[in-house]
């Protein structure tokens, strides 16, 4: 008997990953995940940004069921749709998330050298998820491989299939980890920072890859990064997460020409050539004053009230829903701030 739930059909409309209420605890402390919604459409790439220590990365560990189980964690919803139906990510256990993982959902990390077999030729890490999920032959599998590193442009293909990991260059590492993330054709691909140990020309050749596939193969994904210049390129739409919360969310069109809290604001200000005239008033990088707070001393209202120039006694004691800006036309734009719209406040 099949150890996953009965899938339900898939509604086409429906998003492939579709997150209410995630909160993560670890101990007594206060929740490192407080609320967090999110839902990424087929084919559509979102990028989750904000500083380290934000839950970036809780939120992709907490979706692929990879938390320690010291982890407590509860969500109202935490779905994953595609053409074999939903399944609740929230209500499986080990096995059966093994069953997906790999398959209908895959996640491509920031270090491939720590995330590879150094034992293992990397053509067998490839064909392995074909064998186990698929039930393809050695033979079949070797194939498909193959047929996947010249869809990563990895040169000379065959020669890679029967070295390690130790023998390729870092960026080469990357695309066998993509390689193998993409070869069952998942649902769902979250890339936590995978270009951040590249240099910048591998970087673009990555992000361009993995724009291409994801276009190709109709993969929802979730791209977590704290690099604004990355998200310009690549970004369907952008949410910004801090201290566990997700204080705006909207296109990346939004984000970027009309950002609403003041943490997003400070982000670009903060960020080499992407700092306009109209933000940092004069071109000079502008750090964010403090740190992202520990789990244990959590702010009663806003977190990011702490830190904020705009911050008022209100800031300080209620958290902020996130909602549309008032006057907004409804499209999708959200933001957590009480004095947003920002246009009032700043003028």
């Amino acid at each position: 008997m099949s150890e996953t739930p009965p899938a339900q059909d898939a509604d086409t409309s429906a998003p492939v990953l579709s997150i209410r209420d995630l909160t993560v605890r670890f101990g007594q402390a206060a929740p490192v995940l407080d609320g967090i919604d999110l839902d990424i459409g087929r084919g559509e790439l979102l990028c989750v940004v904000g500083e380290s220590g934000s839950g970036k990365s809780v939120t992709a560990l907490a979706a692929m069921g990879l938390l320690p189980p010291a982890a407590q964690i509860s969500a109202t919803r935490m779905m994953l749709g595609d053409k074999a139906g939903d399944v609740d990510l929230a209500g499986l256990g080990e096995r059966q998330l093994e069953r997906l993982r790999g398959n209908r959902m895959a996640m491509v990390f920031q270090e491939p050298m720590t995330s590879l077999n150094p034992v293992m030729t990397i053509g067998r890490q490839i064909a392995e998820p074909l064998i186990r999920h698929h039930g393809l032959d050695a033979g079949e599998a070797r194939t498909r491989a193959l047929e996947m590193l010249r869809q990563v442009h990895v040169p000379a293909p065959e020669q890679r299939y029967a070295q390690y990991p130790h023998q390729l260059s870092g960026g080469l590492r990357q695309r066998v980890m993509i390689a193998m993330a993409l070869v069952c054709r998942p649902a769902l691909l979250i890339a936590d920072e995978p270009t951040t140990a590249l240099d910048v020309t591998i970087q673009s050749q990555i992000l361009r890859l993995i724009d291409e596939l994801r276009a190709e193969l109709d993969t929802a994904v979730m791209f977590i990064t704290h690099d604004l210049a990355v998200v310009s390129e690549i970004a369907d739409r952008v949410a910004v997460i801090y201290a566990g919360r997700i204080v705006e969310e909207g296109r990346r069109a939004q984000i970027f020409e009309d950002p609403q809290h003041p943490y997003t604001l400070s982000l670009f200000a903060s960020m080499p050539r992407l700092v306009a005239e109209d933000v940092s008033g004069g071109g000079r990088l502008a750090p964010i004053g403090g740190q992202v707070p520990a789990p244990g001393n959590m702010p009663a209202g806003c977190r990011f009230a702490p830190r904020c120039p705009f911050a008022v006694t209100r800031c300080m004691a209620e958290v902020p829903p996130l909602a549309a800006p008032a006057g907004s036309a409804g499209d999708g734009h959200r933001v957590a701030c009480w004095r947003a719209p920002l246009e009032e406040t700043l003028g």
